[in-house]
């Protein structure tokens, strides 16, 4: 089944290589498809011999365990990438870089992206980790979505007034094909304009120097979990080679090679010092794939 899949199919792959915090051992297989047909294809393979499937996107808000993955790793790319802009709106694959649409929506005078502007990734994991502020998150653009279930099939979501994508939750084992985004038309020069704020304010406020993998944890409802770690002392606290920033406490930085297990360490001593100081259990944002 393997054999018909036409995209590329790599065995034994370093995680490493597809994380931001460069850390990880390997997939037992990575699959880059080629189409539609191909992802059904290594779905089917994956049901025959019960193994997980995870996607990679970007490679944030990801740790990829130390032991490797054993299952197969997808990773969208080609046509997966493609966007097509028709008048205010713009049908987005999973796989695009979020810059990189930012950036053409902002060269057509199209709003409403501004809150994603200077965020690493790809269109399927900020959709995933709804990405954005308490101000806007990409998923208030969505007008729908196009995904395929664990066995292959093709469905949507169709956003409407009462159901917004912040309420969709996709059937386990699904993966984000490509998105249809209602944007704003605004003055190309006010778009610019915003956007160019929003990457300084990330600038300013967030560590750049340093390896990472994004946003640790979710805010709590009516909280800051920066605002709750720094409370908590942990501020500068390393394991190994993974540091809790002193510039954002809500990321976890590579100080050097590191282990997911160093990054996991240092996540459970976060989490059990905000609960001990403040009574909240802070939510994971990254996943582990695989063991640490």
């Amino acid at each position: 089944m393997l054999g018909h899949i036409r995209g590329e199919i790599r065995f034994r792959e370093s995680l490493a290589f597809h994380t931001t915090l460069r850390c990880g051992g390997p997939a037992d297989i990575l699959i880059v498809p080629q189409d539609l047909d191909d992802l059904r294809r290594a779905l089917a393979y994956a049901m025959r011999e019960k193994l997980p499937v995870a996607v990679l996107g970007g490679g944030n808000s990801l740790v990829a365990g130390d032991d490797g993955f054993r299952g197969i790793a997808v990773k969208l790319d080609g046509g997966f990438t493609r966007m097509e802009f028709h008048g205010d709106q713009v049908t987005v694959g999973a796989g695009a870089d979020v810059a990189a649409l930012v950036r053409e929506a902002t060269t057509q005078g199209l709003g409403g992206l501004e809150c994603v502007a200077g965020i690493p990734g790809t269109l399927g994991g900020a959709l995933a980790t709804h990405a954005g502020t308490a101000d806007g998150a990409i998923g208030d653009r969505v007008a729908a979505l196009f995904y395929m279930t664990a066995d292959g099939t093709l469905a949507d979501f169709r956003a409407s007034a009462g159901f917004p994508y912040s309420a969709f939750q996709a059937p386990p084992g699904s993966i984000y094909l490509a998105a249809r985004l209602a944007l704003v038309r605004r003055p190309k020069p006010d778009v610019s304009r915003d956007v160019r704020e929003w990457v300084q304010r990330r600038k300013t406020s967030q560590p750049r120097a340093l390896a990472s993998a994004g946003f640790v944890w979710n805010d709590p409802a009516g909280e800051s979990a920066d605002r709750l770690i720094r409370a908590a002392g942990m501020k500068g606290k390393r394991v190994g080679n993974a540091e809790v920033s002193a510039k954002h406490t809500n990321f976890i930085l590579s100080r050097g090679p590191l282990t997911a297990a160093d990054v996991m360490a240092l996540m459970d001593m976060t989490g059990e010092r905000v609960y001990r100081t403040a009574g909240v259990r802070l939510e994971p944002r990254i996943r582990l794939l695989g063991r640490a």
